[in-house]
């Protein structure tokens, strides 16, 4: 047995059994203080104090590194030894984040003493994520001497990582998210937070439209007896309105008339365009089986109209489901105390910016649907971001010099890679 592995732990130069023993320690010593502190959510200090505590750890960092840059615990840190076991804790929190369900109440105690339903802003997550830091910024000092061409591209990756790390942990305190209700022709400028206490913005939102657009409903047949829809080999079974004839379970489906908004008067539904408006369709059912045809109105209903079935024999009966939104839009105008006056159509995955806040279109008033006067919005202001994004890009930048390049001759193989 070679010397190496008799080697005694903690004896220099440290390997990869030093680096899981160190990244171990951290995640039990982090679950430790989370239950200790019964679960509570941590949450940083917003700015100026972070940024401040963010410069008296560069600084400290710095100062450490060039006082004992030859020592060996600093060479260790340098490497890819203790980067590997670091990376892998900081990707078991990951993939918790991943089967635990984020930000909601937790549903047992285990997961409300740990803090699980809330990793980012818990103890562990905190020292790996402090610990991955000081590994990236001594890495990325080491490349600074000297400096040159073989260095560039790995100074790039790591200092761009270390960046979006750094940024995301000062700036998670300085994120804010909103969520606005706008009714029509009413400038709003109040938002609430996820507490529910009420921000005034720098900003006056007023909704000019609300707009959606909606698929053809759907119609299916139900059991009269217990109002569930029929299944057809364990599956129910639907039809879209968009064709004039079709088969549906056991019957034969006619379209005569179809109103994509209707109002009902008398035995019969007419078109019309007010609000509380519905779909309805007239239509001719024939039974398959024993060949006897029925004809009659069916409707989705609305706020203002009931919905309206068409019984086909004692069993069974045809509904006409409610029209689902294929895409729904805001018309804002938008007022700033910079004198900015500016009007847009927001919709979902078409946010709007503007003087460092996201727009986005969150929702409406489901119960009243195409005739909704109301918009939720929701507003977002991360003024890290930027730092965030300038870090990629050094990434980016690092990884096509890379490219081009070529690795050094020692490949990198005892820095963070």
């Amino acid at each position: 047995m070679s010397d190496k592995n008799n080697r005694k732990i903690w004896t220099h130069p440290w390997s990869y059994r030093e680096g899981t023993i160190i990244t171990s320690v951290l995640l039990v010593l982090g679950f430790i203080l989370q239950a200790l502190s019964s679960g509570v959510i941590l949450r940083s200090a917003g700015f100026p104090w972070n940024l401040i505590s963010g410069l008296i750890f560069l600084a400290l960092l710095i100062a450490a590194f060039v006082i004992w840059q030859k020592h060996p615990v600093m060479k260790f840190l340098g490497g890819v030894k203790a980067a590997l076991p670091a990376i892998l804790g900081f990707t078991f929190l990951v993939l918790l984040m991943g089967f635990v369900k984020q930000d909601v109440e937790p549903k047992s105690s285990v997961s409300r003493i740990l803090g699980l339903t809330h990793i980012v802003r818990t103890w562990p997550f905190i020292l790996i994520n402090l610990y991955l830091m000081i590994l990236l910024g001594v890495v990325t000092l080491k490349r600074l001497s000297p400096f040159n061409l073989k260095n560039a591209g790995f100074f790039l990756n790591h200092f761009g990582l270390f960046l979006v790390l750094f940024s995301t942990a000062l700036g998670s305190s300085d994120v804010q998210r909103l969520t606005m209700n706008c009714y029509e022709k009413q400038p709003e400028w109040r938002a609430a937070d996820i507490s529910g206490k009420t921000v005034e913005l720098p900003l006056a939102i007023q909704l000019l439209n609300f707009n959606i657009d909606e698929f053809k409903p759907k119609v299916t047949i139900v059991d009269n007896q217990t109002g569930q829809i029929v299944e057809l080999k364990k599956k129910a079974q639907y039809e879209v309105l968009d064709r004039n004839a079709f088969d549906l379970y056991n019957y034969h489906l006619g379209i005569e008339q179809f109103l994509e908004t209707s109002g009902k008067v008398g035995d019969a539904y007419f078109a019309v365009n007010e609000p509380g408006a519905a779909p309805s369709a007239k239509v001719k059912v024939t039974d398959k089986n024993g060949g006897s045809a029925i004809s009659g109105w069916i409707c989705s209903g609305s706020y203002v109209h009931q919905p309206e079935a068409l019984k086909l024999s004692e069993q069974y009966s045809l509904v006409m489901l409610p029209a689902e939104p294929k895409k729904f839009s805001s018309e804002l105008s938008i007022q700033t105390k910079s004198g900015k006056n500016i009007t847009t159509t927001i919709e979902v995955n078409r946010p709007f910016k503007i003087e460092g806040w996201t727009i986005y279109q969150l929702s409406y008033d489901t119960r009243l649907g195409r005739w909704s006067n109301l918009s939720v919005l929701e507003l977002v202001r991360d003024p890290w971001l930027p730092v965030v994004y300038f870090g990629i890009f050094l990434m980016m930048g690092g990884a096509a010099f890379l490219f081009i390049t070529g690795k050094p001759k020692n490949g990198g193989t005892e820095d963070v890679a």
